[in-house]
């Protein structure tokens, strides 16, 4: 951890000034064991302390009582942070549980106003304890009153609201970048000061913006003296990229996102709501357009930024969220961006194990003029079967009936399910072999390093079927993901498996020492009426293969085509088309036991006598008309007319009819 974040992190886990209820005997017990557990720490004794450290997170404090924690050990509790290791991820365990408390009383404007203006006292006690409980009371939302004064006539109030600013560390970071974008001359100096004093890297990228593009000329020479020479284009291009690589010293760290975004209108800081999910992908678009108007190429990172934040708001959609005109207007403006950029895109997105993004920017190339995409070439060799089904699918779209297509398209037909496991763990190697084997078995996976970036992954618009976790990982202990995906609905019963070498019966999941595919596929949940996917990937896949057939290229799918007879209806009806085109006499046993099964819908039916028809002309291999017959009494017109033209091909017998007026 850097210096500048734990600087800004010792405000961040100050006490809360907030009235709360305090079960006192747990309380008093978690800061015993604090108490014993630093001092252990102190005499070397590690083990010692970690033992008392996951002794609290078991006990599962609550989030007053975290609060107390902190209001008592705050500069124990910074020593972990920087220590790294377990002894971060608890620190950061105590963090996560106490900045839950009281998220929706920081957003009152009038109380934050109100509370700044000890921040404007002659006396320096005052100032700092006035500064201290609004950073801690109203977290980014204290700033909005500060970043006002930025722009006030009087010089000592703007100096003031600078060194309070920049007091407050990280929470002033996010409210402060917006507002260099404010109209007023004052307001965009005061947060080059503040900026400055913050030394968060994250601004460099616009401050050097701001030194080469600000129209005014102080403001121009203030930037220029604080950054050395560079081009902001690429810059802001970087910054955009660390945003959505979720860079742990250049993104944003989950206590930071309280969904909201900032915009400035003179000396008018307001936030706007966005899901939290989509913030840091927000702010990653933000910069990457910037670095475009500079004169960047960053059509391909906005391409894969643009899909990922599709891919969350479908999940989001899925979920009950009211977000379907959000995710209209952000597919729209996906596909306004050139091809060629979502082309490279989805190369970026598979090689980064993008999924859910690489699903979207396939759906934005299929069709696209016809052209040989590259990417979903890439695509189509990728090891994780929806994506490689889904370029083969759009492949097929445009002609391509490739040896490679038609033996994807051909596997497709034959998915159960599209099942996908999140594995959230440092140890690569560990990872790497657990993905190995679930992919052996057709099972997408997310990977992540640490908890924060798994917890993001969760959102990324798939279902889950298992999550696996180390614990501790490098920034939580696996108690708080399992709280977080439990507050999912999607999630709350989905099995979790923990990697762990002691016993811990209060987490809500399997704790193993090991694990191997069969153990997580055979935990698996039965499917629900929404996990429809993998059918439609089928049924895409199936209709594919009966095009290819028309055209003559489905010779090697004949078994899969026939194997899908028996799926669901909308996937059978396309692999009957196929087979009249491309199968061979051994498929008309099984076309005509689809025509003769009541229990299928009349379409499917119908498909299966035009497809023996059509084998027929090719073959001269028959069915017994007796089975055509029987279909047309039933009484539906479509499948009583491919009857009839099946017995006629075949000469099966005319079947006479009169006519007569009742």
């Amino acid at each position: 951890m850097s210096l500048i974040r734990t600087s800004a992190l010792r405000l961040l886990v100050g006490a809360s000034l907030f009235t709360f209820s305090v079960n006192f005997a747990s309380a008093q017990d978690a800061q015993t064991l604090l108490d014993q557990g630093m001092s252990a720490y102190h005499q070397g004794n590690y083990d010692l302390a970690k033992n008392k450290f996951r002794e609290i997170v078991a006990s599962n404090p609550a989030n007053a009582d975290a609060l107390q924690m902190l209001h008592n050990s705050e500069d124990a509790l910074l020593e972990l942070l920087v220590a790294g290791g377990e002894f971060e991820a608890f620190a950061r365990e105590i963090l996560a549980a106490a900045r839950t408390e009281g998220r929706e009383t920081m957003r009152d404007e009038a109380a934050a106003a109100a509370a700044a203006e000890g921040c404007f006292s002659e006396s320096y006690a005052d100032r700092a304890q006035a500064i201290f409980a609004l950073s801690q009371n109203f977290g980014p939302f204290g700033a909005v009153p500060l970043v006002a004064a930025l722009g006030d006539a009087n010089e000592s109030k703007r100096l003031a609201a600078v060194y309070a600013l920049s007091r407050m560390g990280s929470n002033a970071m996010l409210p402060v970048l917006a507002a260099t974008h404010s109209t007023n001359v004052e307001v965009r100096l005061g947060t080059l000061h503040v900026l400055n004093a913050l030394g968060d890297a994250r601004g460099a990228a616009r401050i050097l913006d701001m030194a080469q593009n600000d129209e005014n000329g102080s403001v121009q020479a203030m930037a220029s003296s604080l950054v050395s020479s560079g081009d902001p284009a690429s810059a802001m291009a970087s910054q955009g990229l660390a945003y959505f690589n979720h860079d742990p010293k250049l993104g944003l760290a989950s206590v930071e996102n309280y969904g909201v975004l900032w915009t400035i209108d003179g000396r008018n800081l307001q936030a706007y709501d966005l899901p939290q999910e989509v913030v840091e992908l927000e702010m990653a678009k933000h910069c990457l357009l910037r670095a475009m108007e500079l004169g960047a190429n960053t059509g391909s990172d906005l391409a894969l930024v643009y899909a990922s934040e599709v891919a969350v708001l479908k999940g989001l959609v899925k979920g009950g969220s009211d977000l379907e005109g959000q995710l209209t207007a952000q597919n729209n403006a996906l596909l306004t961006i050139s091809h060629e950029n979502i082309n490279q895109g989805l190369h970026n997105a598979v090689a980064g194990n993008h999924i859910a993004a690489s699903e979207v920017l396939i759906g934005a190339l299929d069709g696209a003029g016809g052209k040989g995409w590259s990417g979903l070439q890439t695509a189509l060799a990728s090891s994780v079967p929806s994506v490689s089904h889904s370029a083969a699918i759009a492949l097929a779209h445009q002609g391509d009936y490739s040896d490679a297509v038609i033996h994807s398209l051909a596997s497709a037909l034959a998915l159960d399910a599209q099942r996908v496991v999140h594995i959230i763990d440092q140890d690569e190697r560990r990872a790497s072999e657990l993905a190995a084997g679930l992919a052996g078995l057709g099972i997408d996976v997310i990977r992540a390093a640490d908890g924060a970036n798994g917890l993001v992954n969760m959102n990324l618009g798939l279902n889950v079927d298992a999550f696996v976790l180390a614990d501790p990982l490098t920034d939580l202990y696996a108690s708080r993901v399992i709280k977080n995906l439990r507050m999912d609905p999607r999630f709350g019963s989905t099995p979790v498996f923990v990697y762990s070498n002691e016993s811990n019966g209060d987490l809500d999941a399997n704790v193993v020492e090991s694990l191997d595919a069969a153990t997580i596929s055979g935990a698996f949940l039965d499917l629900d009426a929404e996990r429809a996917r993998y059918i439609e990937i089928a049924a895409s896949a199936a209709k594919g293969l009966a095009h290819a057939a028309h055209d003559g290229h489905g010779a090697a799918a004949v078994a899969a085509m026939t194997g899908a007879l028996g799926r669901d209806d909308m996937i059978a009806k396309y692999a009957a088309h196929g087979l009249g085109f491309a199968g061979d006499g051994a498929a008309a046993p099984a076309l005509a036991n689809l025509v003769a099964d009541t229990s299928r819908n009349a379409p499917v039916r119908a498909a299966a006598a035009s497809a023996l028809a059509n084998l027929y002309s090719r073959s001269g291999v028959a069915v017994d008309a007796e089975v055509f017959q029987s279909a047309m009494m039933e009484g539906d017109a479509e499948l009583a007319e491919a009857c009839a033209r099946a017995i006629g091909v075949m000469a099966g017998g005319h079947l006479s009819a009169g006519v007569s007026v009742q």
